[in-house]
Formats: C-alpha cells, structure tokens, sequence
C-alpha cells in the first residue's frame, strides 16, 4: 500500500537550527553600536520573533534608532558565514527519509528571506524543501506566519498537513490554518507552554516526527 504524500511545514529557528549563539553575538556587536536608553540583557530575547519586533521591544518607538540597529544587524548577520549556527541532531537524515518518502517539505520562519537562504545552503538543506516562505520576502513587507501558511497552502494546492515548530505562535498559526501541529521541545520555549495551545503530537528530538509521518 502507497503512503499518503505529506505536506510539512517547518519553522526554522528552534525547530530545523539552533541559531541562538550566533544571533546572540550579533545582537551585543548592535547593541555596542547602537545603544539603546536601558540596560538589555540579550540572553532574555524572543529569537523566534521578527527582528523588526525585538529592536521594537529593545529601543521602544525611537525609530531612528531601529532602523540604524536594523541595518546594522542585517549587515553583520546576512554576511555571515553561520559557523556558530547548528542543525539539531537527526534533522539532516529525518530530512532525507521524508523526502525519499515523496512527502513535500516547506520553510516558514520570521527570520528574513536573505539570511534564510543562505543558511539553508550553507548548511547543505536547501535542496529538500520544495519552498520558502520568510520575513520580510520584499522590502517592507512583513508576513505573519499565518500569513506564510495560507501562502503555501494556496501556490502547492494542498489543504491538509503539519506545521513543526517550537513556539506558540507556530502552533497557533498551524491550528488556525487546520493543519496538524507538531511543538517541538528542544527549541527555545518550555515545554510546559505547549499544552494550552493543543498541538496534535509534541517531541523532544527532531527524528520523532517519523513516528507518525
């Protein structure tokens, strides 16, 4: 009997590569650069966030002061070589299986379109996602991840499937937009979160997501 062909829809930061060392760094190098008014501990921010709402919670509504920490933090990171940034452990042969499975895997992230793809080479995973859906795909143009999910749902025809992530707000778009939802447990929010929001399935290692796919 033929398996059913999947549609699975991954975030990326937390769930697909913990990225939290390297943005970690480039934020002190910005925040060095351009001071914010308080004290900002880096290690407390939402990385899973746009960078756009971060700088917000970081410099308030001084503009000018997001926008030239914007730049700057876009400069040091876009042209990174990502050595700091790290798959989580089974993602590449998970990958591989699924993909050998003829089921059609996706990328959406808040994290912008440049970096993302760039890491996604970098990283030698690019070739197994059919598609990419990111922050900030067009200058100025900020998509929820709602938003990215009804995207790819409408350019690849599919109604049903997974979203995999490791926040809330993953969860929430992927049960809004009626797909199953997997909340991962190694990311960067606390298991303990999970439960309200009533994902279908939670794991604890990226390679448990070929128990039930």
């Amino acid at each position: 009997m033929n398996k059913i062909r999947q549609h699975i829809i991954f975030d990326l930061d937390g769930t697909v590569i913990d990225s939290k060392k390297e943005i970690l760094k480039t934020y002190q190098l910005v925040f060095s650069e351009v001071r914010p008014r308080i004290k900002i501990d880096p290690e407390t921010l939402n990385y899973g966030a746009t960078i756009q709402n971060v700088l917000k919670g970081v410099y308030g509504n001084e503009e000018n002061l997001i926008e030239a920490a914007k730049k700057s933090f876009s400069s040091r990171y876009d042209s990174s070589n990502y050595d700091e940034t790290h798959l989580y452990d089974g993602v590449i042969e998970t990958l591989e299986i699924l993909k050998k499975n003829n089921h059609l895997l996706y990328i959406a992230t808040n994290k912008r379109f440049a970096p993302t793809t760039r890491i996604l080479q970098r990283k030698k995973i690019g070739h197994y996602f059919s598609d990419v859906k990111a922050n900030e795909m067009q200058p100025g143009i900020t998509l929820s991840k709602e938003q990215m999910i009804s995207d790819l749902k409408r350019a690849h025809f599919f109604t049903a499937g997974y979203m995999v992530g490791d926040t809330i707000s993953d969860i929430r778009a992927g049960n809004s937009q009626n797909l199953k939802t997997i909340a991962v447990t190694y990311g960067y929010e606390n298991r303990d979160i999970f439960a309200a929001q009533n994902p279908t399935f939670i794991i604890d290692s990226f390679k448990e997501i070929l128990t039930f796919i």
